[in-house]
């Protein structure tokens, strides 16, 4: 499921988000096969999308303003809360029609005007009563039972404690706020419906006719063009939901092939103006040009201006919207407007950012998504002037790293700076594989299908140099629940047998597989690597082994004018001395994989022997009550 388009809806749970297995999985190739879960800030087009407003900043001295007037503001919330009616009485009985929410409704660029309505009412004809339909029921049960226990907590907070929770929020708005840095310049350059985009460039009569993205109707549509769009259609859609949307709807067959070589084209305008530019993806890239507008004279505007006009040139016609700002997440929210084929370029002050976030539903901020949205709704917030004025419930009722997001999400603060310069992680977090089929029960099949996903994973982990520590599966039952489950392994390694093998364990291992489990996806995830790039750790404690400081020092001394060699594996650089002992460690490494992948292989074939000797005890057993004495 492949969401390469123009916006990105971000996938929201929260602070009320539950623990679990590594729930954010991604396939990194192509940019949208986003695993289940409601990370705070997973990208989730399918599921968990992500908007909210009201009052700002600009009347708020922070910690400065009159005791009285927080005092009366803290009354209202509380007298608010406490008579609040249950989220069933609120909202009324959750009806079919509006089951599904913003999942397909959230406007996309060339939607603005879609019947929501009449869209609602063709997605529930058409999944009332599937396996589908109940687990978006479950689901919603779900978030409105975190709802309403929320809302009790928040009825049991006293008026006192809430003016202590106030004062706490206005302290750390006021921390937030010593933080904020208007100094950078971010462009966000988004290619407008790329996929759509690029198959229109290879057959320009698809340019006047609805046209989706994927293998047919039984498949997701990974995007559709702006013709499509005007009918509902979407990326992350069914295909047999969009042709009943627009029966004339096209059908085309993902060529990633042709996509990579556009993204390529592109990519080269974008290392024009930032040689460590960050691919958000295929058709996203985050551009910070403060060094090139100080060393041009120039502006983001004008900058801005120069990129749209270049890619189009590099790749033949395509076009991409920017948007500017002095963080990454401001300038991704501003790359949705004007689009397509257009800029918005938000002012780097204080002033004009709390003015722009003070209409701005939250849901279009990255990170807020269906669930979150909901949650903030239930709680009178529907866009970032609202999060801003009601910040003390959020920090009483939800974690503190949800309501660190929510506040920098409220102010307009935070990703001002490269990942690398405010100690986020960049290296790769994990590689995974998955596939949707048509439900089956089929052993076999099943094997045979993760076997091939697990076998992807492994030698794509080799191709990166990546080595994992961690093995996971995802299983989705036909009736969309889905089961998570992980090991970790005995060493690093991107051993092909030892993955499978781990994966198979994990599956076969699960006590619901039986011939009542019927599957409708199967995936692997490898994650906690090695990173080649850092010093290997056992190889560091071997060279400095019970030698002091000083005599550390001395042999770097010594090594710092030897003639470099670089290791082939690994494509570090070491002192020609070091080399042997370099690939003494490679070799000791392999040998070390081997053994665990021995071992792997000698544990699924005991467990197998024991489980055969157990069912077969189990039917002696039961042969005893069917003899006759």
């Amino acid at each position: 499921m492949v969401d390469d388009d123009d916006d990105d809806d971000g996938g929201g749970g929260g602070g009320a988000r539950d623990a679990g297995v590594d729930d954010r999985w991604r396939d990194d190739d192509d940019d949208a096969l986003t695993w289940d879960g409601d990370g705070l800030c997973a990208e989730d087009e399918d599921e968990d999308e992500d908007e909210d407003e009201d009052e700002v900043v600009s009347s708020l001295a922070f910690g400065a303003h009159d005791k009285a007037d927080e005092t009366t503001t803290t009354g209202r919330e509380h007298a608010a809360l406490t008579t609040a009616k249950p989220v069933g009485e609120a909202r009324g009985a959750t009806k079919g029609v509006e089951l599904f929410g913003t999942v397909f409704t959230h406007a996309k660029a060339g939607m603005e005007n879609v019947d929501v309505e009449r869209v609602k009412r063709i997605i529930y004809e058409a999944t009332a009563g599937t396996p589908h339909y109940e687990n978006e029921q479950r689901k919603e049960r779900r978030t409105t039972k975190r709802i309403e226990l929320m809302k009790k907590r928040a009825r049991d907070v006293t008026q006192g404690e809430w003016e202590v929770w106030e004062r706490l929020s206005d302290e750390r708005a006021e921390a937030a706020e010593a933080t904020r840095d208007v100094s950078r310049r971010w462009l966000v350059c988004d290619m407008d419906g790329f996929y759509a985009a690029c198959e229109e460039l290879a057959n320009p009569a698809l340019k006047t006719v609805p046209m989706g993205v994927a293998a047919g109707p039984s498949s997701v549509l990974t995007t559709a063009n702006y013709v499509a769009r005007k009918f509902g259609v979407r990326a992350a859609m069914p295909g047999f939901i969009a042709k009943k949307l627009c029966p004339d709807l096209v059908f085309v067959k993902p060529d990633f092939k042709k996509y990579i070589t556009a993204s390529r084209a592109s990519r080269t305008v974008f290392a024009q103006y930032d040689p460590n530019f960050i691919a958000g993806s295929l058709d996203e890239a985050y551009i910070e040009v403060t060094k090139y507008c100080e060393e041009h004279g120039t502006t983001m505007e004008r900058v801005a201006e120069e990129i749209r006009a270049k890619v189009k040139e590099a790749t033949g016609g395509l076009t991409c919207s920017v948007g500017g700002g002095y963080s990454r997440r401001l300038a991704k929210v501003c790359s949705d407007f004007n689009k397509p084929n257009g800029q918005y370029i938000l002012e780097p002050t204080r002033e004009a950012t709390l003015k722009f976030l003070e209409e701005l539903p939250v849901r279009k901020m990255y990170g807020v998504g269906k669930t979150l949205e909901r949650m903030l709704i239930e709680f009178g917030v529907k866009t970032c002037g609202d999060l801003l004025k009601k910040r003390a419930i959020f920090l009483a009722l939800f974690t503190p790293k949800a309501f660190e997001f929510l506040l920098g999400v409220a102010l307009g603060i935070g990703t001002e700076y490269r990942p690398s310069e405010s100690g986020e992680e960049t290296g790769r977090k994990g590689v995974s594989k998955s596939e949707t089929f048509t439900p089956t029960s089929d052993k076999k099949y099943l094997d045979a299908k993760l076997t091939e996903m697990a076998t992807g994973v492994a030698l794509e982990c080799q191709s990166l140099n990546l080595k994992a520590r961690m093995v996971a599966i995802k299983l989705k039952r036909h009736t969309f629940d889905v089961i998570q489950r992980q090991t970790t392994l005995a060493g690093p390694t991107n051993d092909v047998q030892t993955i499978v093998n781990s994966a198979l364990r994990l599956m076969r291992n699960e006590n619901s597989i039986g011939a009542a489990m019927t599957l409708r996806l199967v995936g692997v995830r490898a994650s906690q690597f090695d990173h080649e790039d850092e010093l290997p750790e056992d190889q560091a404690k071997i060279e400095n082994f019970l030698l002091s400081p000083t005599t550390i020092a001395e042999t770097q001394k010594q090594t710092r004018d030897e003639p470099k060699w670089t290791c082939l594996e690994c494509a570090r650089a070491f002192p020609e001395s070091q080399k042997e002992e370099h690939l003494d460690w490679h070799y000791a490494r392999k040998l070390q994989s081997i053994h665990d992948a021995a071992q792997s292989r000698a544990r699924l074939a005991a467990s197998h022997k024991g489980a055969a000797k157990r069912a077969k005890g189990q039917q002696s057993n039961l042969s005893m009550f069917l003899v006759k004495k």
